[in-house]
C-alpha cells in the first residue's frame, strides 16, 4: 500500500535467486532457477508479482549472469581446487573460463561464447518471465559478457565489442520471441558507440 501510494510504476529487486549464505545483496549466485531460501517460498514471490501487477506496477529482477560461486554444481563438476589462489574451473568446463577475462570479475567467470552457457542463460531468462511473470531484467555487469581478455587494462574492457553485442542481443531476442514487452536494462558502462548500438536494439542502459 505504501509503495502504491508513492505513485511508482515499477519495482526493481536486487537478485532474489538462490545465493550463498543467508544474508547477501544477491550478487554471489549459485542457483539461478529458484528464489533464495531466506526470502520465502516461490508462491510468495508469485503473489508479490501478482499484487504489483494488480496495481499497475511492473516487477524488474536484477540478475547476475556474469559469474557464479563455488556451491554452484556447474562450478563443482569441473573444478581444480589446487589451481590459482582459491581453486578455479578446469579447461574442459563447458560453462566457465579457467581465468576471468576482465578485472571486474568476482566468483567464477561464465564463458558466454560457449553454446552450453548460452543455452543455460536462455533457459534462466525465460523461466522467470514465464513461471513468475516478471516484467524484465536489470543485467548486472553486462559489460562482462565478453571473451576479449582485458585483464590489466580496464579501459580496454569498455571498447566496442561486437561479440558482446551479439551475445546480449541473442539472449534478449530469445526472450522477446515469446514475451516481446520484457525490459532489458544493462549495467554496461561501455564506450558510447557500443551503447548506442545496444540502445537501438531495444536495451536500456
Amino acid at each position: 500500500n505504501y509503495l502504491d501510494s508513492l505513485g511508482i510504476n515499477a519495482i526493481e529487486l536486487m537478485p532474489v535467486n538462490e545465493f550463498e549464505g543467508n544474508i547477501s545483496w544477491g550478487y554471489n549466485p549459485n542457483f539461478f532457477l529458484a528464489p533464495d531460501k531466506y526470502y520465502g517460498p516461490k508462491n510468495a514471490y508469485k503473489a508479490f508479482v501478482d499484487e504489483c501487477h494488480s496495481r499497475g506496477i511492473a516487477v524488474i529482477m536484477d540478475i547476475a549472469l556474469n559469474h557464479s560461486f563455488g556451491l554452484n554444481p556447474q562450478v563443482q563438476l569441473y573444478f581444480d581446487p589446487n589451481a590459482g589462489q582459491w581453486g578455479q574451473p578446469t579447461a574442459d568446463s563447458p560453462w566457465f573460463n579457467e581465468i576471468p577475462k576482465h578485472d571486474f570479475n568476482v566468483g567464477y567467470d561464465y564463458n558466454h561464447e560457449s553454446p552450453y552457457t548460452k543455452k543455460f542463460v536462455d533457459s534462466v531468462l525465460v523461466h522467470w518471465v514465464t513461471e513468475y511473470h516478471i516484467d524484465g531484467y536489470r543485467m548486472d555487469l553486462s559489460k562482462g559478457f565478453t571473451q576479449n581478455n582485458t585483464l590489466g587494462d580496464v579501459a580496454a574492457m569498455g571498447a566496442y565489442d561486437q561479440s558482446r553485442i551479439d551475445i546480449l542481443n541473442a539472449y534478449a531476442t530469445h526472450v522477446w520471441s515469446s514475451a516481446p514487452d520484457t525490459y532489458f536494462i544493462l549495467e554496461h558502462f561501455a564506450d558510447n558507440d557500443e551503447e548506442q548500438v545496444l540502445s537501438d536494439l531495444g536495451f536500456m542502459l
